[in-house]
């Protein structure tokens, strides 16, 4: 797993940014899902495709699964939301989520039939029992053997049973804009439109910070609207701007965003606040750095001496040089403006 990957799991495990991703795309911001409410499942989803004689397993890993209880009854109402953050854009995502809906539903067809199983042998048995003074229990017996031989049986459920709702929102963390599909249609090869009535669409629910306008950042109720406000700006000029609305952020938020992007931001460990300005200075430096790293590469200088040049220059260790050499070329050069100090030639 990826330090990316690692980051968002980890950072949307927490139920109160889970749920403000949700709330956003489903409520518009409205705070209708309530942290409390979330419970962690099982991202791993297995199903058996199905078939009592010739079982085939099926298993997908989700990245983030939780259990809402809406509570619109007495008795709650329970819908399962998976969360998919993507650092790059897949084409393939509207038939991944796709498969992971259905292993949702077939996995829950797989524990109700496991469930009237149990529940037919154990009414059977106690049946049994009490049949050898009752016959009318033995009849029950029967009864129930034949209910578990017949459609329902076969089904894996009974009519009444009814399945969660399932919800896969992906969260698009690339910076760019989503120009992938985003239903089933737009990457199907069809020639013929009229069958397109016959074929099931699939569409795609997506959060995609560089298609949010700056005004709907504020439907977030936590910090996780200004971290991904800084995910779509982190390569233009007015990210200075963006990082200046907040003088402080939680540590959650800093990490993410550190993930994401090109700031690096400096605190203790066991910080709850992280100030601001101490990221933008340090991504500031950054950028210094990686601009005369590059004049010094131009100039055909061993990585030695552009280790050792950097780091005496910028006051910064061997090893930050080293790392940020891994990434080359960088991108970042060519999107963000920044002026590079002088730096002294190399014999």
């Amino acid at each position: 797993m990826g330090e990316k990957d690692t980051a968002a799991k980890l950072y949307f495990a927490k139920p109160h940014f889970f749920a403000d991703a949700f709330n956003f795309f489903l409520f518009d911001g409205d705070k209708v899902i309530k942290p409390e409410e979330l419970s962690p499942m099982d991202s791993t989803e297995v199903a058996m495709i199905f078939g009592k004689k010739k079982n085939t397993a099926v298993q997908q890993h989700r990245d983030l699964l939780k259990l809402w209880n809406a509570g619109e009854t007495e008795d709650g109402v329970f819908v399962l939301l998976g969360l998919e953050p993507q650092s790059a854009i897949h084409y393939g995502m509207t038939v991944r989520n796709m498969l992971y809906d259905a292993l949702s539903y077939a996995t829950q067809i797989s524990n109700l039939s496991s469930l009237r199983e149990q529940e037919a042998k154990k009414a059977g048995n106690n049946n049994g029992e009490a049949g050898k003074n009752n016959n009318a229990s033995l009849t029950s017996g029967k009864r129930i053997a034949k209910i578990r031989s017949s459609e329902e049986f076969l089904s894996g459920m009974t009519k009444d049973d009814k399945l969660k709702p399932v919800i896969t929102l992906v969260l698009n963390l690339s910076g760019k804009p989503w120009k992938a599909p985003r239903n089933l249609y737009n990457i199907l090869d069809i020639k013929n439109k009229r069958l397109l009535k016959y074929v099931n669409n699939y569409h795609l629910n997506i959060v995609s910070p560089a298609e949010i306008k700056d005004d709907d950042f504020a439907k977030f109720s936590t910090s996780l609207g200004f971290a991904l406000k800084v995910v779509k700006y982190q390569n233009d000029d007015k990210i200075t701007e963006v990082i200046e609305e907040r003088e402080n952020t939680d540590s959650d938020t800093a990490s993410f965003i550190t993930a994401y992007t090109h700031f690096e931001f400096m605190y203790e460990k066991n910080s709850k606040e992280v100030n601001i300005m101490n990221g933008l200075e340090r991504w500031g430096q950054k950028l210094q750095v990686l601009a005369a790293i590059k004049i010094l590469k131009s100039q055909k200088q061993s990585d030695e001496y552009i280790v050792d040049c950097v780091a005496e220059e910028f006051q910064v260790t061997p090893d930050y040089v080293r790392d940020l050499m891994k990434e080359w070329p960088n991108p970042l050069l060519e999107k963000v403006k920044a002026q590079a100090p002088s730096v002294p030639a190399g014999s």
